[in-house]
């Protein structure tokens, strides 16, 4: 059983930033801390895994797939989440499939301790549920935004969406990443992404994407960006939280995580 000792860096983990002391004691022994390159599949459609897992510096796209093997994300996740809520939600699987966009860090642990805890109905099973609602808002809206919003406007905001999830002002992905995740040709992305360019929002070359006005996009770009972040605001919130794990954590654990 791998021991995680410097509880600390899951603070770059926000729901697990919101255990509590006596959440970390039970949990934090059995988180793994796992290296996902681009494009590893973390789920398949229908399929139940024995893990879920907790971003820290990459972020997780949840993408259907049609028949004809084109597919369109209908949800993302960074070091704000986590992927697999099936299996606290009690279905076990869902219709999707969750690829590591960026390659980086996540928590691992085994999805049966997981529901242990949850069942315990302690701070984390409320957290957990919050953010089951805040990532269901997230897919409504986003499909919403593809049905009634402009090419432009739907990479402005997956954009802003990677850079709310990721610890970095630069968001490596290629056109053809871009493309696959909106549902769309790479040249639409090419035009999109040139717009974006020239109104001096964005910097792009060769698969690297630097937001050079936050503001400025965020501003502009559909309701539908804003929305999805104030409810993650709303339910998500961790105030208070993280500052008492941090201090437990000093007191019971050393200063590095073991591999």
């Amino acid at each position: 059983m791998l021991k995680v000792k410097h509880c600390p860096k899951l603070q770059r983990n926000k729901l697990l930033s919101t255990l509590s002391s006596e959440e970390c004691e039970r949990i934090c022994p059995h988180l793994q801390k796992v290296q996902v390159s681009a494009g590893e599949i973390l789920y398949q459609p229908g399929a139940a895994s024995g893990h879920v897992y907790f971003p820290v510096d990459c972020f997780v796209s949840l993408s259907h797939v049609m028949e004809d093997d084109s597919s369109t994300a209908i949800g993302m996740v960074g070091y704000e989440g986590m992927v697999g809520i099936a299996h606290f939600l009690g279905g076990l699987t869902m219709p999707h499939t969750a690829v590591s966009q960026s390659g980086g860090f996540v928590m691992r642990i085994r999805a049966d301790i997981l529901k242990q805890e949850f069942r315990r109905g302690d701070r984390f099973h409320r957290k957990l549920l919050l953010y089951g609602q805040a990532l269901m808002t997230y897919m409504g809206l986003s499909a919403a935004c593809g049905r009634h919003h402009s090419l432009q406007d739907q990479l402005a905001h997956l954009l802003l969406q990677i850079l709310d999830r990721v610890p970095s002002r630069e968001i490596v992905l290629t056109q053809e990443s871009i493309a696959s995740m909106l549902g769309v040709r790479r040249e639409r992305v090419n035009k999109a992404a040139s717009k974006l360019q020239d109104e001096g929002k964005i910097a792009y070359t060769r698969g690297h994407i630097t937001i050079l006005d936050h503001e400025k996009m965020a501003a502009q770009v559909c309701a539908c960006y804003e929305m999805i972040k104030k409810e993650y605001d709303r339910l998500l919130d961790t105030e208070g939280s993280s500052e008492e794990m941090s201090m437990w954590c000093r007191d019971r654990y050393d200063n590095s995580i073991s591999a």
